[in-house]
């Protein structure tokens, strides 16, 4: 993990985060004093943004499934009091996700799946009808 993200630079870092990463399938674990909870698994990201001013100043927003609350598959979370965010990078060099700190030690994960994929016998394996003579 290359370290944190200087505060002034959260919500460009954030903007530009959720941009290359949109639509890619997601874990939201919340760790705290009663241990990990699993809020999510494999809802798109919408976004992650930053609200550096307001009643919600300090605030992180991680947006997942879909744009609209319309959708039972939407969630929004929101970190109050953010103290740190830092970027989990994978073995490969990719973006892993996201980790979030706030003031009172609470951490929030927001991690990429990969979906499982398909085996190749689930594929159309019948044969085609002979051909009129």
């Amino acid at each position: 993990m290359p370290g944190f993200i200087e505060p002034d630079q959260w919500e460009t870092f954030l903007n530009e985060f959720s941009k290359r990463n949109q639509l890619r399938p997601t874990r939201l674990e919340i760790v705290g004093e009663i241990g990990d909870q699993e809020e999510e698994e494999h809802l798109p990201l919408v976004g992650v943004t930053f609200d550096p001013k307001g009643s919600a100043a300090g605030s992180v927003e991680i947006i997942l499934g879909t744009e609209t609350g319309a959708d039972e598959r939407h969630i929004e979370h929101t970190i109050h009091n953010v103290e740190r965010i830092a970027p989990i990078i994978g073995l490969k060099g990719l973006e892993d996700g996201l980790g979030f700190e706030d003031k009172d030690g609470g951490k929030t994960l927001l991690l990429f799946e990969q979906l499982p994929e398909l085996s190749e016998s689930t594929s159309d394996t019948r044969e085609a009808a002979p051909a009129p003579a």
